[in-house]
């Protein structure tokens, strides 16, 4: 495909970061195609946002890599002005300039110094620099429905030429930054580009200042608000759908739990009581069979008792027995001689009376320890058998015991944590969620208080961009030529859509595919302004950098957003090479070019290696 030259371009050939006691970090790049790829972690979307900060951007964010180091430079060739280089803080602020490319080179006499600050037609600030170096200088665009304009920045455009890996995937336009304060200004940037021509023949509509200012306070103020919670949004990686799917899935989740939870927890109460009806019946039993070992001492105890009477009484008897039949004598109890002894008669020495009662109360004795043996007999017995119950019992405690602490017991505790995650995952949800309800607010109430910028009513007194319907169907099929030529699938008829500021692909806006998808075609526009404007000889600086624009190929969100086993890699930068030998395209990527295209591209590998290769944007330090 032949393209017209432009009329005025810019290239990058390096930057660079310097400071007093680091080694510098220099990195060029080559005037077509140059590739920056490897390793995760080493500075490869870092030098994106370093291009973009070195070409006038606010602020540049603070990475470990960059302690030590205190300025940046960046060398850039124009056809217009020649090859300069530029140095600014890292903190930001204006800038010196160097006629030539210094590069790291520290003893070399400043040019100059140029501000940071944009002003309206003048080329003392890097914006009217880099403006008057691709003829946009004095350029203006509408920035209100009522008219009023201010001067073109680089700014401007510069979104529109170095894509990062945030803007890369957005859903949004890739024209657009989806805030509300710069749409009218955005739009009326994309009709500069594609059509040449600025907004300064647009006389303002007669409003009140004074309700302007503040109708615009009111609208930064809400957009702030809004941008706000939508770093928050980006910031937490998360989407809507997505956090309302994983809600009724984490509803379900916790429903199944609860339900098993109680299940577990009725199974674990009823074993527990089981267990606790076995424990009340063992300790019964131990105290049977200890009041059995108590009654048995004391019956031991008695028996002895039994045994020692029984002595006594038979000793009596016999000596009573012995007495009676002895010769008769002087009474052993009272002294009597025989003569005199009342032996017909009782006394207290009737020891035959003794005899008699020592022998009954042996009877009785011997009657009573007989009954103690049965006794003791039985208690035994009992014994026996509440030692053989308590050896059940125990195998019963046992089991269930075992039961309840090996599988019970671990399940329940298991069903718990995961019912606690699952209402904790809940609970972070929806706090996503309520991001999102308090976006809905603030946009709900911007709308109310404002509407929509473009918004035209009947009387009204506002003016609305409007973009030539020829120019956005050659816009489109520009796109839709490069997406053929990189064998995008599903590919088909690509239109403008006004309303969203974005293309539709083959009837499916391209901001509702995944994210992969939403890279590539990012990626298409991106080229295809620059194609457009080159075809026509428009003002574009020549030059794009886009980062990771290939995620579907080692990122894809699923496998409607896999290019993976597509031959467009292949393609893609097959036509980079082909179609952009006039222009320069830098692509961070995290995979490397296919081989085949060895020595047709300049590439940087960064290999995280200090061993081996290049290994980052910054050299590594040397450990102490």
């Amino acid at each position: 495909m032949a393209v017209n030259q432009m009329n005025e371009m810019i290239q990058i050939k390096n930057i660079s970061f310097l400071g007093a006691k680091v080694t510098p970090a220099l990195i060029g790049f080559d005037q077509s195609l140059s590739v920056v790829c490897g390793a995760s972690d080493t500075g490869k979307s870092f030098l994106v946002e370093a291009i973009d900060f070195l070409l006038g951007g606010k602020e540049l964010r603070r990475i470990p890599e960059l302690d030590g180091y205190d300025k940046a430079r960046i060398s850039i060739e124009s056809s217009e002005k020649g090859l300069w280089t530029f140095e600014r803080s890292i903190e930001g602020g204006n800038y010196r300039i160097y006629q030539g490319n210094i590069e790291a080179a520290t003893d070399v006499k400043e040019s100059g110094t140029i501000k940071m600050k944009h002003a309206a037609g003048r080329e003392d600030n890097i914006s009217g620099w880099l403006l008057g170096a691709i003829d946009l200088l004095s350029k203006y665009v509408r920035k209100n429905a009522s008219g009023d304009c201010r001067s073109l920045s680089f700014r401007d455009i510069a979104r529109l030429i170095i894509v990062n890996e945030q803007e890369i995937i957005r859903t949004d336009s890739p024209f657009l930054t989806g805030q509300y304060v710069p749409k009218t200004a955005e739009k009326s940037t994309l009709k500069l580009m594609l059509t040449g021509a600025d907004d300064s023949a647009i006389v303002p509509a007669d409003t009140s200042q004074q309700s302007e200012a503040n109708d615009q306070a009111k609208a930064e103020l809400l957009e702030q608000w809004i941008a706000d919670v939508e770093d928050e949004v980006t910031e937490y990686g998360f989407g809507r759908k997505d956090l309302e799917e994983q809600l009724e899935k984490l509803e379900q989740s916790i429903s199944s739990s609860r339900e098993q939870l109680q299940l577990a927890q009725s199974q674990l109460y009823e074993m527990t009581t089981q267990r606790r009806e076995i424990v009340k019946n063992r300790e019964a039993i131990k105290d049977r069979k200890d009041d059995i070992a108590d009654m048995l001492e004391r019956f031991n105890l008695l028996k002895v008792q039994y045994v020692t009477d029984l002595q006594r009484l038979m000793a009596i008897e016999e000596s009573g027995s012995l007495f009676v039949h002895h010769e008769r004598a002087h009474c052993p109890l009272c002294g009597a001689s025989p003569e005199v002894q009342h032996s017909t008669e009782e006394c207290d020495g009737d020891v035959e009376s003794i005899v008699i009662a020592a022998a009954a109360e042996m009877e009785k004795i011997k009657k009573l320890a007989s009954d103690l043996d049965s006794t003791i007999t039985a208690l035994h017995d009992e014994s026996a058998r509440l030692s053989d119950d308590l050896i059940e019992i125990e195998k019963q405690f046992s089991g269930v015991d075992s039961e309840i602490k090996s599988a019970i017991a671990p399940e329940l505790s298991d069903m718990q944590s995961n019912y606690s995650e699952f209402v904790d995952t809940r609970s972070r949800v929806i706090s996503h969620l309520s991001v999102f309800t308090r976006l809905d607010k603030l946009l709900a109430q911007r709308d109310e208080l404002f509407g929509d910028a473009e918004e035209v009513e009947a009387g009204d007194k506002k003016i609305a961009t409007k973009l030539s319907t020829q120019v956005l169907h050659d816009f489109s099929k520009t796109v839709e030529r490069i997406l053929e030529a990189w064998d995008f699938p599903d590919t088909g008829s690509v239109h403008f859509d006004e309303a969203t500021m974005d293309f539709v692909i083959n009837g499916k806006l391209r901001g509702n595919r995944g994210k992969g998808l939403r890279a590539i075609t990012h990626a298409a526009a991106t080229l295809g302004l620059l194609e457009f404007c080159k075809e026509r000889s428009l003002p574009h600086p020549g030059f794009v950098v886009l980062d990771s624009p290939l995620l579907a190929y080692y990122k894809p969100e699923g496998e409607g957003d896999s290019l993976q086993g597509t031959s467009l890699k292949q393609k893609f930068y097959k036509y980079l090479i082909e179609e952009h030998s006039d222009s320069q395209v830098i692509v961070v990527e995290n995979e490397h070019p296919p081989g085949s295209f060895e020595g047709q591209l300049g590439m940087t590998v960064f290999t995280k290696n200090p061993q081996h290769g290049r290994f980052g944007l910054f050299p590594p330090r040397e450990t102490q």
